[in-house]
């Protein structure tokens, strides 16, 4: 979920374990003006986390109303700007419609169903253009999303687990990358893109290249994982070809996967005849998808590539679609 409630500046008063209430720190005392965010969120958090959105909506409610200059406080400025939206101009929590829990970029990237990175933003904001507001539950709005989106300057994604790096997930392609890429071709300009890793004891702020790569490296082309998941035969060769989709995912909504990733990639799972002949034995299906991603990425662009290695890459998918369809 991109940023929290304290850039507005609110304290939250405990007043009870089960009942909160905010306080609205003074511009004097903050020393700086309010800073407008947007919250997106999954299906699965507007299910388990309904009290959270609530205050989280009373928080941009109180700051949107507040009497201060709007050089001072974005957010009463750009509520002011979307008059003609209503009561609706206040809304900053956005996600799927009541009846989804994700988005349908996952199914575009899936499928190799997208012509340009336009699509992928296409189909982000109209999967997840519904408000959840004061009188409003699952409002389509997306107009106040879309102008909301044309002034985000900073996307940013708290990684809060240790099972799961950000080349692990699709969800981290789907809604980090989405509401990136966006951005991006809303604002005719690429955000800045941050994670917050708050695995350990002091959180560490890095921006998405930096995570990708620290994720590439020790997970997907790390030779212990990769032994580790080949010992899960079928499965396990499974889970390595979605961390190669999941590559081409974050290539395309963010654009910082470096070409020397895609490099490794060839060379440990193609080129490397030992891994590629145990992942071919274990699961040929996904094995095909993974020169499949390759090949994809390379033909659209997202990797840089010599026609020698490209050309091995298809001899070698080819083969396994002959096996395939010889296999009765």
């Amino acid at each position: 979920m991109p940023k929290s409630w304290n850039t507005l500046e609110l304290k939250v008063i405990h007043k009870t374990p089960w009942e909160k209430e905010l306080e609205i720190i003074p511009l004097e005392e903050l020393g700086r003006p309010r800073i407008d965010v947007v919250v997106t969120i999954c299906g699965f958090f507007r299910e388990m986390f309904p009290n959270v959105m609530e205050l989280l909506d009373k928080a941009f409610r109180m700051v949107a109303e507040l009497d201060e200059p709007e050089d001072m406080n974005f957010i009463k400025k750009h509520v002011k700007e979307m008059a003609n939206y209503g009561d609706l101009a206040k809304a900053r929590i956005f996600g799927p419609t009541a009846t989804e829990y994700n988005t349908k970029v996952l199914q575009l990237v899936e499928d190799s169903a997208w012509n340009d990175e336009n699509d992928l933003a296409e189909t982000y904001i109209s999967s997840m253009s519904y408000a959840y507001t004061k009188g409003y539950y699952s409002k389509e709005a997306r107009g106040v999303f879309e102008n909301l989106l044309k002034s985000v300057e900073l996307v940013s994604q708290v990684r809060d687990c240790h099972d799961y790096d950000i080349t692990d997930l699709d969800h981290y392609y789907e809604f980090f990358g989405g509401l990136s890429k966006s951005v991006e071709i809303l604002r005719g300009e690429k955000p800045e893109m941050l994670i917050a890793d708050t695995t350990k004891e002091v959180v560490k702020v890095e921006n998405i290249k930096d995570s990708i790569e620290g994720g590439t490296i020790t997970r997907t082309l790390n030779p212990k994982w990769i032994n580790e998941m080949l010992k899960h035969e079928f499965h396990g060769a499974q889970k390595i070809a979605e961390r190669i989709e999941n590559l081409l995912g974050l290539s395309a909504t963010t654009n910082a996967v470096e070409n020397w990733v895609w490099d490794r990639v060839a060379e440990r799972f193609v080129f490397d005849e030992e891994i590629f002949e145990k992942l071919r034995e274990n699961n040929i299906y996904a094995t095909k998808e993974i020169l499949e991603r390759l090949i994809e990425a390379e033909r659209r662009g997202h990797w840089k590539t010599g026609e020698e290695m490209i050309d091995k890459i298809i001899k070698k998918y080819l083969e396994l679609e002959g096996m395939l369809e010889d296999d009765p």
